[in-house]
């Protein structure tokens, strides 16, 4: 397993921060763009594969505020695994939900991109789950 150069962690924390950035403004092209092809997002017990099942889940996703917390990156054979915290507000004003991701991170000439992304929710116990 290789290490992580501060560069290439740098360019990681930039690939989480472009991610929260493009759901705030709905870019959905963009958010898309920062996942391999055949890139997977897991919620609500629900894996969406490549740009067609992203755009799927996207569209019919709630707009807010994502506030992305602190970021753990370890190195791996393929690339990087990523635990970060997120709290997401909700733009009509339901209640905030608290977020843990688990990531597997690649390199696709030259860039950082999302593998798969698992999004669980932390409930009022604290113990992660499928739904908030």
């Amino acid at each position: 397993m290789a290490e992580l150069s501060l560069a290439e962690r740098a360019k990681i924390e930039d690939l989480l921060a472009e991610y929260v950035l493009c759901l705030d403004v709905d870019d959905l092209d963009g958010m898309i763009a920062l996942f391999t092809e055949d890139g997977e997002f897991r919620t609500y017990g629900t894996a969406f594969v490549g740009e067609k099942g992203l755009r799927r889940m996207l569209s019919g996703a709630p707009k807010g505020l994502h506030l992305a917390g602190r970021s753990l990156i370890a190195p791996t054979d393929f690339g990087a695994t990523i635990r970060s915290q997120l709290v997401f507000y909700p733009a009509d004003r339901e209640p905030h939900r608290l977020a843990i991701y688990d990531d597997e991170v690649v390199k696709v000439d030259g860039a950082w991109k999302f593998r798969v992304r698992d999004c669980r929710f932390l409930n009022s116990e604290g113990v992660l789950g499928p739904k908030p």
